[in-house]
């Protein structure tokens, strides 16, 4: 067999687990413990992308009895057992790996044993799905019962190493990898020791900062909603900020953008509200990394970007946008918190003020369910200027002939109208949460 040796260029994978799934899936690893291996085959999603391979676990291809040898010490899987997991290949489009547990105290690192059974199944598998990935993990505990583990994933003839799991419940967990002989070296940068998160820690805790610091947090709208948000996650120290917004910043939206100045209202051209938030985010934290898009949410890059999150904050008031939220959240995995603000005025007289924050995550309803989208919307949404013109004039023609136009356009909805001081108190309680 060739020698395992995963690739130093900066790719990497993030594997993503729900919390549900993860304590299901210890209780299976950990069969044999403290003394012997134990192990088992699974199914997995992925995502190619810039950084490198996105992982969310689907579930478990269970051994059955006889799959695994009891009488051996280390984790052998049988000829049968091989088979099914070959066979779940050309069932689906799903990517098939192997992960096993170490027994007590034994670091989760790959052993001799382990580089024969990886280099054998990365060559079969990715036979067998049509080049699709092939993942290996190793967990083991100490005596603590402290949890540990590596991994890595076979891609098109490479080797590329698992650095974070990302698990997402009650609680968003971030753990790193075990780092290897051939990892990359964790980031030596530090923050200066000034006690600005002082009150933080009397409250969650000593380990609050560290927890906030090595967190990624994105942001999909960066005006009424997205900028407060944006303001304490910075002063909170999160480590990295995502910032997503495709418009420029207008004079109407100063009242509730936290990130613009008087200044900016001059501007020629006006600059776009992802830089009026990156330029905030660097003057209260010039720590935090900041990643900015001026894009849409369905541009690929920003997509690849989002999934690196621990969570996503949606600040947005648009159908689309709140619909791929919902997918992302289903499909990949990480949580969004949905914001949403509407207010409505009679006669000068303010009628109804509604502040929504709304979860979205594995196991819970999604947007379409929770009924935050129209349908409608979306149509106008994602339209060109020449398709809503047609669609105006269809209409009209139906009009004329006695028809019924809203089969043809539904008109144009009207603007949410919100002011600062709620899109800031909820873009403020969202970054709380």
């Amino acid at each position: 067999m060739k020698p395992i040796r995963p690739i130093r260029d900066g790719r990497e994978v993030l594997w993503r687990i729900t919390e549900a799934d993860r304590e299901k899936l210890l209780r299976l690893l950990f069969h044999r413990y403290p003394e012997s291996e134990w192990g088992t085959f699974f199914r997995f999603g992925y995502r190619r992308t810039r950084w490198g391979i996105l992982v969310t676990w689907v579930d478990s291809l269970k051994p059955e009895t006889g799959d695994l040898d009891r009488h051996s010490p280390l984790v052998e899987f049988r000829p049968g057992y091989i088979r099914r997991a070959l066979d779940s290949l050309e069932a689906d489009e799903l990517g098939v790996g192997m992960i096993h547990s170490h027994p007590q105290d034994c670091a989760p690192f790959p052993s001799h044993s382990d580089d024969d059974m990886d280099s054998y199944f990365a060559e079969e598998f990715e036979l067998f799905g049509n080049g699709r990935p092939y993942a290996s993990f190793i967990v083991s505990r100490n005596s603590e019962r402290k949890l540990s583990f590596t991994g890595r994933v076979f891609d098109r003839g490479e080797w590329i190493p698992v650095s974070e799991c990302l698990v997402t419940g009650e609680r968003c967990l971030r753990e790193p990898a075990r780092r290897t002989i051939w990892s990359a070296p964790e980031s030596t940068g530090s923050a200066p020791n000034v006690p600005t998160q002082e009150r933080v820690v009397q409250l969650l805790g000593a380990d609050a900062t560290g927890r906030f610091r090595r967190s990624v947090i994105g942001i999909v709208g960066c005006s009424g909603t997205g900028s407060p948000a944006i303001h304490v996650l910075a002063r909170a120290e999160i480590g990295e900020l995502v910032i997503v917004d495709p418009g420029p910043f207008k004079a109407s939206g100063h009242q509730r953008n936290h990130a613009s100045r008087h200044s900016d209202l001059l501007a020629d051209p006006p600059p776009s509200k992802v830089a009026l938030a990156a330029r905030l985010i660097g003057e209260i934290n010039p720590a935090t990394k900041v990643t900015a898009f001026v894009g849409d949410l369905l541009d690929e890059a920003v997509l690849d970007e989002l999934l690196r999150c621990d969570l996503i904050l949606g600040c947005t008031d648009s159908n689309y946008a709140r619909a791929a939220l919902g997918d992302i959240a289903a499909h990949y995995l990480v949580p969004v918190l949905d914001l949403a603000v509407q207010m409505r005025a009679e006669d000068g007289v303010l009628r109804e003020q509604l502040a929504e924050i709304a979860l979205y995550a594995p196991g819970l309803p999604c947007p379409w369910c929770r009924g935050r989208i129209e349908v409608n919307g979306i149509r106008y949404e994602t339209a060109t200027v020449a398709e809503r013109q047609f669609r105006a004039e269809a209409a009209a023609a139906a009009e004329q002939r006695g028809v019924d136009g809203a089969q043809y356009w539904g008109g144009t909805p009207p603007p949410e109208l919100t002011v600062g001081y709620l899109t800031t108190m909820v873009g403020a309680m969202g970054a709380g949460y």
